[in-house]
């Protein structure tokens, strides 16, 4: 990411920080309704983690990741210095780090989080290597993002004119640099807003692609 365009993320997000406080409505989902939707079938998704090191990179103010932090350690990572002030409170143990170059040593993480980030950032491909780089042999990347292939996000992008429309993904864009550093069985889950459901494949599902608005993609990472 470019210095001038990390600053300007920096701001926004400091800015709705300070205006939400630990509410959802500090991150970009369409609303509480949606956040807790998404949350609950990802983590459901991720399956049980206890007794885990994890990171949640790009946490903001931490409330992905809180189910979390009860049974394991979970450290957040975010350039929004505000909202890691609320990420701690919820008991994730915050720095603020470049994304691009993380202070952890090779594969310190059993489960890597880096959810709604991508899309703000041009030079996702050296994040997603640094996320596999500190993701634990055998550990777990999780990634959710926008998708790029969803009627309803083109719909969207010409009424509305933000820069979280900059940058949505493929599945398979996003499959194949999993496969380039190092992941093996990897799945999909789809999100449908509005609607309250989610669906789950391997990838390459045409209708899945053309009506989901965002979604998860989690691999293994190769021992």
């Amino acid at each position: 990411m470019s210095n001038t365009n990390n600053t300007n993320w920096k701001q926004y997000f400091d800015d709705k920080a300070n205006t939400h406080g630990a509410a959802v409505q500090s991150s970009d989902y369409f609303n509480e309704e949606s956040f807790f939707m998404q949350r609950n079938n990802t983590l459901q998704w991720l399956g049980e983690v206890k007794g885990k090191e994890v990171l949640d990179a790009g946490c903001g103010v931490g409330a992905f990741s809180e189910p979390l932090v009860q049974h394991n350690t979970v450290y957040g990572v975010d350039f929004s210095v505000k909202s890691l002030e609320f990420a701690a409170a919820r008991g994730l143990k915050t720095m603020s780090e470049d994304l691009t170059a993380l202070p952890f040593e090779n594969g310190k993480f059993d489960v890597v989080l880096c959810i709604g980030v991508i899309q703000l950032i041009e030079q996702y491909e050296n994040v997603v290597k640094e996320l596999a780089r500190v993701t634990k042999p055998g550990g777990t990347l999780l990634i959710q993002t926008l998708n790029r292939s969803s009627i309803q996000r083109k719909l969207l992008k010409l009424f509305e004119k933000t820069k979280k429309f900059d940058r949505m993904y493929a599945t398979n864009e996003l499959k194949q640099l999993y496969v380039k550093y190092g992941f093996e069985q990897i799945e999909f889950l789809h999100v449908y807003h509005p609607f309250k459901f989610v669906s789950t494949s391997n990838g390459d599902g045409l209708l899945s692609d053309m009506f989901s608005t965002s979604f998860a993609i989690k691999g293994r990472k190769k021992s």
